[in-house]
């Protein structure tokens, strides 16, 4: 499997003209994706792949926002040459979220790799791999570049979009559902995550 270099991804960042609150949010997924693939036990799974997957998950994320510098993203500011290069990206994929855009782009280098981040964007994915899985587990564990509780992401997710139609009870389910699954591999609780993480620095 072909997969970019560490080099290259942060290079994406550059390239993409990615604003820096969303660059260090990825770089803290990856750091939380890695150490559970480290820990990850039973399961073959390819933790190139899940590093990669990880740090790249949300390169494209300016292509869904509409909100920028308001709500969690309040705090960014866009300098004139990526608010020129995002306007023309949504122009030029209209309808399109980060996933699919990510996909597009990288499909004919890395394959694999594209198809991957289009999943681990997609909410009505059935079927993920366990490196998709570990991928989204570890983004919904990251609020802006610190580990928080599942609970703690969730509440905030449902004051900052809220909902009338029980998406996001059902929402809760499916992760605690995930947790499940992902904690029969790991040797420590999820409550456990981040002091876990900072004793191994």
């Amino acid at each position: 499997m072909k997969l970019p270099t560490q080099e290259q991804c942060l290079q994406y960042f550059e390239e993409y003209h990615v604003p820096e609150n969303i660059k260090i949010h990825c770089l803290k997924v990856q750091e939380v994706a890695n150490f559970i693939a480290l820990n990850f036990k039973e399961k073959e799974i390819n933790k190139e792949l899940i590093s990669k997957l990880a740090i790249l998950h949300d390169v494209f994320k300016m292509i869904a926002i509409t909100d920028f510098g308001t709500g969690s993203h309040k705090d960014a500011t866009l300098t004139e040459e990526q608010k020129k290069f995002w306007q023309g990206m949504k122009l030029k994929h209209p309808s399109c979220y980060e996933g699919q855009l990510a996909s597009e782009i990288f499909k004919d280098d890395f394959p694999e790799l594209a198809l991957a981040l289009k999943h681990v964007s997609d909410p009505q994915n059935v079927d993920p791999s366990w490196e998709e899985l570990i991928v989204h587990y570890a983004d919904v564990r990251v609020f802006k570049n610190e580990v928080v509780t599942f609970d703690e992401r969730w509440h905030y997710l449902r004051e900052r979009y809220p909902r009338e139609d029980g998406v996001w009870e059902s929402c809760r389910e499916f992760q605690y559902d995930l947790e499940k699954k992902l904690f029969q591999h790991l040797p420590f609780m999820p409550k456990e995550l981040k002091q876990k993480m900072e004793t191994s620095q």
